[in-house]
């Protein structure tokens, strides 16, 4: 699956208020300026200090304790209802609870599940099951949840499994959404052991084409941390010569990003702030840009126009190459699949993280430029 034919289902990820990445704004969401108040819940009037980034963290943040307090309601429901109606009840929530990534506070009713004595409708029992992996894994229960994760598919692999797994009864996107959180959170936690033994299990056992090849990629990937970061060499927009070994000695921050995807502009806000701050510990930042991939491949003076309007729009202060073919096919290099992506190289020219996220970049790259 090409970069671009991607971006169609992490587009579902983001279909809702409560996305990814409206989550991560949730969490961190624009701060106030120095001396002034944080967003109020209620307002009668606009503050003069507000922003657009304080008013959409501060509507992102009630949205999510709404969607939170459904999720309670739901689970009360479910649990005074009698067998079909709970089933139905509880695989909404469920549903919501990955959406929305809110797998902690779905929690307390995937127990409830997995613990009854009556036996769930396959479909509620994967989705509790998969409620059950994602939340430990939240909690930092990394060990437990990849525990979780084999007894499920040790189960799913007996003799008498069924014709048809729980798991081919939701759609690719839904299924491709539990599988990027799950990564998403072993990579916050730095467990790269755990995500490579986990990964490779759900390749082995799963039957959906899209999923396996999920897997391949972020396998790809995670087996290049720990290595020599590959070669990267061109000219930038201006032209002007860029190479990874001009960085030497520096953490450096490889973005792969395109002017069409959403999530880099948004990134870009937060990421500067990173850079001003460890800029001058030793810290850069290298943008590789993608959109000659977009529609499986586009002519570089069709699209450097908006290269070059986006990173005017934006401001933006690092060099950026465009990603080309053979040995400037970086994407490739790099085992880049989708976007957002990004790659930290430390000092010593090693890989050392993978998908940085606004959750953990700033101590992951406080940690790195503290190295020497």
């Amino acid at each position: 699956m090409t970069i671009s034919a991607r971006i169609a289902w992490i587009g579902l990820l983001a279909g809702t208020s409560l996305s990814w990445w409206g989550a991560l704004a949730g969490q961190g969401g624009a701060q106030a300026r120095p001396g002034q108040p944080g967003p109020r819940a209620q307002r009668g009037v606009v503050e003069a200090w507000e922003t657009v980034d304080s008013i959409n963290h501060d509507y992102n943040r009630q949205l999510l304790q709404l969607e939170r307090q459904r999720l309670e309601r739901l689970g009360q429901l479910a649990a005074r209802q009698p067998p079909p109606e709970a089933a139905e009840t509880y695989e909404t929530l469920f549903r919501l609870a990955i959406a929305n990534n809110l797998f902690r506070e779905a929690e307390p009713a995937a127990e409830q599940v997995l613990r009854s004595t009556r036996s769930p409708a396959p479909v509620v029992l994967f989705l509790a099951q998969t409620i059950d992996i994602l939340a430990a894994a939240d909690r930092g229960a990394f060990d437990e949840s990849l525990a979780s994760l084999r007894r499920v598919l040790g189960a799913a692999s007996r003799p008498d499994r069924p014709a048809e797994a729980p798991a081919a009864l939701l759609d690719t996107p839904s299924l491709l959404a539990i599988c990027a959180a799950y990564y998403q959170r072993l990579l916050q936690g730095d467990r790269f052991d755990i995500a490579r033994k986990a990964f490779q299990l759900v390749h082995d056992e799963t039957r959906n084409p899209a999923v396996k090849e999920f897997c391949a990629a972020r396998l790809n990937q995670l087996n290049l941390v720990g290595k020599p970061a590959p070669p990267i060499q061109g000219r930038d927009i201006d032209g002007k010569a860029v190479s990874l070994s001009d960085f030497q000695g520096n953490a450096i921050l490889v973005v792969f990003w395109a002017s069409w995807c959403l999530p880099n502009a948004a990134e870009i806000a937060w990421l500067d702030q990173v850079y001003e701050t460890y800029h001058n510990r030793g810290f850069r930042i290298l943008g590789i840009n993608l959109d000659p991939l977009q529609n499986g491949g586009t002519k570089l003076e069709t699209v450097m126009p908006n290269i070059r309007r986006f990173l005017v729009d934006h401001n933006v202060r690092w060099p950026n190459l465009v990603n080309g073919t053979g040995a400037q096919d970086y994407a490739k290099a790099y085992g880049v699949t989708d976007i957002p992506a990004n790659v930290l190289i430390g000092r010593d020219g090693r890989i050392l993280h993978l998908d940085l996220s606004r959750k953990n970049l700033v101590p992951v790259i406080d940690r790195t430029v503290s190295q020497r």
